[in-house]
């Protein structure tokens, strides 16, 4: 805040009373002063005494330079006295550059100012109309800081932005990134149909946007195509809103070039076509491969079992007995490790058909406990099956006979001597058929347990790997009951065993 500067003045000097005439401008918003040829002021009107803070006996007969600023008083009074020798008789606001005046509490205003030379008792009086644009300064700067400040976002947005009227649909503006985008200078930009530029966004404009709307409003996004005066095509992706400016309707697009998206997108498509083809050529090479090993390990199983049973007459050394018990032994192991396989990779194939018929689920639990029988027999392992009565199930009998065949299997092979496998068979709450598989095992890490349903999932950490197998039996189980619209759940407190749940849709579920 300026501080006041008194200025010595004498209640001597003459006040011309014909300024008594100047009353009638007390009516006027603009404030009036008038000085004589001593720069003294000799009448001020209402308005000028509320814009400086003074009364009116306050001001007269002191000399002007009381509202003014200490610093601009010598420029003014030579401005004053420059005016006061040249012809002319008037200065209007619009030709003048603003004025700082000085209130009374010290603070400054800006005005704007209109200078004339009148006469009054003979004598060449200069009168001012002040007008107070403080407040609109204020308000000018405010609108000039946001002007920028829009200017500086659209300088420094990576995207291009037209601004578009859309009642003649002609772009008014764009930012440097639209020159760079569209390949035309800013002037030709300027001026040109959005038809030219957006074909399908000028469509959509005179739609009024309402082929675009979205939910909210009329904010629309679309993927495009910008053709540049060199004839090359860039994808672009417009977002476009509008809004009014100044009473007008003016439509707001930002257009951002996609070009390395859509060739990131190729390549992903690409990458994804190369991974699929290569994965069907590891199944078709694994599918054929198998094949291949399971003619021989057939002859080499059937023969070793003819052996065993000494169908051509007994074998002589025991240890010759003992090392046919091994043939046929890894034989079986590595035909099971084949048909995994196989299995997967017809899954993986799309090649397996779910053939769909009434399934006792106690009869076909039976038939997998007669199967490993002996392999629980070998472990020493407890068997319990409950089953309740009074539904059946619609099913692939060779499917379910092999999803029961793989968790039976895991479960027996790590489950220590004494242990327990239980099979239970019941109806889930909403209808369908859950059979849980329970081993007293070892169980799985819970850091583990996310993975064991994911093919060849075996490491060095893992005891089934060194129980012996794939690491394909949950990923066929899981699959494979897939097929049926099932989902396979598997829960694991280590040390205490695994339980594996089967669990098919209601649709499975048949009265029995």
């Amino acid at each position: 805040m300026n501080t006041v500067h008194n200025i010595t003045w004498s209640p001597q000097i003459r006040v011309l009373p014909e300024t008594d005439n100047l009353a009638f401008l007390n009516c006027l918003d603009d404030g009036v002063v008038a000085i004589d040829t001593a720069s003294t002021i000799i009448f001020v009107n209402e308005s000028a005494c509320e814009f400086f803070g003074y009364t009116a006996i306050e001001l007269i007969g002191r000399p002007l330079d009381v509202l003014l600023p200490v610093r601009h008083r010598d420029m003014h009074e030579a401005k004053v006295q420059r005016f006061r020798q040249s012809p002319e008789q008037r200065r209007m606001m619009r030709d003048r550059i603003g004025v700082t005046g000085l209130r009374k509490d010290g603070t400054e205003l800006d005005a704007e100012v209109s200078i004339s030379k009148s006469q009054l008792g003979g004598e060449t009086v200069i009168l001012a109309v002040v007008r107070d644009v403080t407040e609109r300064r204020r308000v000018e700067e405010r609108l000039r800081a946001s002007e920028e400040r829009l200017r500086a976002i659209l300088r420094t947005c990576s995207d291009a932005v037209l601004l578009v009227d859309v009642s003649r649909g002609v772009v008014v503006e764009a930012n440097s990134q639209a020159v760079s985008l569209f390949g035309s200078p800013a002037g030709r930009l300027t001026g040109t149909s959005l038809a030219v530029l957006l074909p399908d966004l000028a469509e959509a404009c005179r739609d009024g946007l309402k082929s675009l709307a979205g939910p909210d409003g009329v904010h629309c996004a679309l993927e495009t195509q910008v053709r540049r005066p060199d004839g090359s095509i860039v994808p672009v992706e417009v977002s476009a809103d509008t809004t009014e400016l100044g009473g007008e309707s003016v439509l707001i697009a930002f257009v951002r070039n996609i070009s390395h998206h859509k060739l990131r997108e190729v390549e992903l498509i690409r990458a994804k076509e190369e991974a699929r083809s290569a994965s069907e050529s590891k199944t078709r090479f694994l599918a054929n491969v198998s094949h291949e090993l399971r003619t021989p390990l057939n002859a080499i199983i059937g023969m070793s079992e003819m052996i065993q049973t000494g169908i051509f007459g007994e074998i002589a050394q025991a240890k010759y007995r003992e090392y046919i018990c091994d043939i046929h032994d890894s034989g079986l192991h590595l035909l099971d490790v084949i048909n995994d396989i196989l299995d997967f990779s017809r899954l993986e194939m799309a090649k397996v058909v779910v053939h769909d018929e009434a399934l006792t689920i106690f009869d076909v639990v039976d038939n997998c406990r007669r199967t490993v029988r002996r392999l629980m027999d070998e472990g020493v392992l407890r068997w319990r099956v409950t089953i309740e009565p009074g539904f059946a199930l619609r099913a692939d009998g060779r499917a379910v006979r092999q999803m029961l065949l793989n968790l039976l299997s895991n479960a027996i092979k790590h489950t220590p001597a004494g242990g327990l496998v239980s099979v239970t068979a019941g109806q889930t709450p909403e209808g369908g058929i859950v059979i849980k598989v329970k081993d007293t095992g070892a169980g799985i890490p819970a850091a583990r347990l996310k993975f064991v349903t994911e093919p060849f999932n075996l490491d060095q950490d893992i005891s089934v790997s060194k129980q012996g197998g794939t690491g394909l039996g949950l990923s066929i189980t899981k699959r494979l009951l897939e097929l049926h619209g099932g989902t396979l759940r598997v829960s694991s407190v280590e040390g205490e065993g695994t339980t594996v749940r089967l669990i098919f849709p209601p649709e499975r579920t048949l009265p029995s």
